[in-house]
């Protein structure tokens, strides 16, 4: 669909796009398909009640051929896709019309002043105050008030045929009565077009300022995403030459450097470990769109699992960590934005090795289910509060428990894979009790996927 008809057209109707009027039209052509089933059945069994006194052939054929054009809407709805908004204007503005000339039509064959169902125009008036706006709900309004004012002056003046009901009063062809009809039947129709059309313009009213706000906030995390590219993209080079320097520094004076400096550089030197990690974090957290972008490739989930795995091996090693992973026998093939799916996989990995205690164990498990792959990552860390459940997941926002084991974290892990697991199309759950551990579940469609039978091995 073009990107220009994707855009508001104010001039022509509240819809934002071509594709939205559509949605309502086949809501649309749903209750053209019940008025059809129900004026057939009203004939069938009016032909019962009241046998010879209304043409009910003719009935029959006007209801056919309501059923006939429904079907040609439909076919076309389906056939011809959604690409000009005042296309779409001009296929429902002649819908209408046509279902008010054939409503008019049966009106005229069943009694016509005489038929209570006269007021059904007040369904087309309501359904216009809908799909357009104040002028050209008025214009369906006039529209059925001149077919239906035509009919009866049709009728009263012998123009037309007159099918009398048999339960109708004489008085019905009084002039008196059908100007008091009449003029009920303009007053009735008129007021609902202004109040839909009031109504209406309120909705969208609201509507637009809603869609401003919206745009306000797009506007907004685009400004803040923007500045944390920039940031990440000037800050990076400085610090890795204040890393370079530290290093070197430490390296030249060896055993020469007193104490309080070695100590001083070693702390430099932390510091800075974590403002680049940081760096790495604030990269990842903006890079979404553009992973997102990137073409989808087929991947192995083992051997990104078994990578990320591989790259925690030295910090686990260091906190005397066993990491086990029970992944498939078998290749788990599946067709993703890799680099997404890498840092889901990176950052709950190295998140249970961070906040473990020493000595304590990490499972990483893929369990392919039948829709979906289902990733569990385990650990007997510090475990994460009721309350901190949910917050865990907004950016940069850490427990004070992980706070005190480590200066490391940034508080952008997690946001990251709840970010990137939903731009998949997946969820991410989490179970856990203070002092006992926790449970990080990311569960993935398997979109492309090829599926694969079902035998776990366990490696360590």
């Amino acid at each position: 669909m073009d990107k220009e008809n994707d855009l508001r057209d104010e001039s022509a109707s509240h819809f934002v796009s071509a594709a939205s009027l559509r949605r309502r039209l086949e809501w649309f052509d749903k209750l053209r398909w019940v008025a059809v089933v129900c004026v057939v059945a009203a004939t069938l069994v009016a032909d019962r009640i009241l046998p010879g006194s209304l043409p009910w052939r003719g009935l029959a054929t006007s209801a056919g051929v309501l059923a006939a054009l429904n079907v040609i809407y439909t076919v076309r709805n389906h056939r011809v896709p959604p690409r000009n908004l005042r296309v779409e204007l001009r296929h429902v503005k002649l819908q209408m019309v046509g279902d008010l000339f054939l409503l008019t039509v049966m009106l005229n064959q069943s009694g016509g002043i005489e038929n209570p169902l006269l007021f059904m125009y007040l369904i087309h008036v309501v359904i216009a105050s809908l799909l357009f706006k104040g002028r050209e709900i008025f214009q369906i309004a006039w529209l059925a008030i001149f077919l239906l004012t035509g009919d009866v002056a049709g009728e009263h003046f012998g123009l037309l045929p007159h099918h009398h009901l048999l339960s109708a009063s004489p008085a019905t062809h009084h002039l008196p009565f059908i100007l008091l009809t009449l003029g009920t039947f303009w007053l009735v129709l008129l007021f609902t077009a202004y109040i839909g059309a009031s109504i209406m313009r309120h909705n969208r009213a609201i509507k637009d300022e809603l869609v401003q706000r919206q745009r306000e906030l797009v506007a907004a995390d685009k400004a803040k995403l923007d500045f944390f590219r920039f940031v990440t993209h000037e800050i990076k080079s400085p610090v890795a030459t204040a890393t370079s320097a530290v290093q070197a520094a430490r390296e030249l004076g060896g055993r020469a450097l007193p104490a309080k400096v070695d100590d001083l550089l070693e702390r430099a030197a932390g510091r800075l470990s974590l403002a680049i990690e940081m760096i790495k974090d604030l990269a990842d957290f903006t890079r979404g769109g553009d992973l997102r972008r990137a073409e989808p490739v087929e991947v192995d989930l083992n051997v990104l699992i078994a990578r990320a795995v591989g790259s925690q091996q030295d910090e686990a090693a260091r906190k005397d960590l066993r990491v086990d992973m029970k992944l498939p026998s078998v290749q788990q093939r599946l067709v993703c934005h890799v680099g997404m799916l890498e840092k889901i996989i990176l950052n709950l990995v190295s998140n249970a090795v961070r906040y473990s205690e020493p000595g304590g164990r990490v499972e990483v498990v893929l369990d392919p289910a039948p829709d979906a792959y289902v990733l569990k990552v385990a650990d007997q860390g510090i475990g994460i509060a009721p309350q901190d459940q949910d917050k865990v997941f907004d950016e940069f926002y850490r427990t004070r428990r992980a706070q005190d084991m480590s200066n490391l974290g940034t508080g952008l892990g997690l946001p990251i894979v709840k970010k990137f697991t939903e731009a998949l199309g997946g969820t991410v759950a989490l179970e856990s009790q203070p002092g006992r551990g926790s449970v990080f579940t990311v569960t993935l469609p398997r979109t492309g996927a090829a599926a694969a039978p079902d035998h776990t091995r366990e490696a360590s």
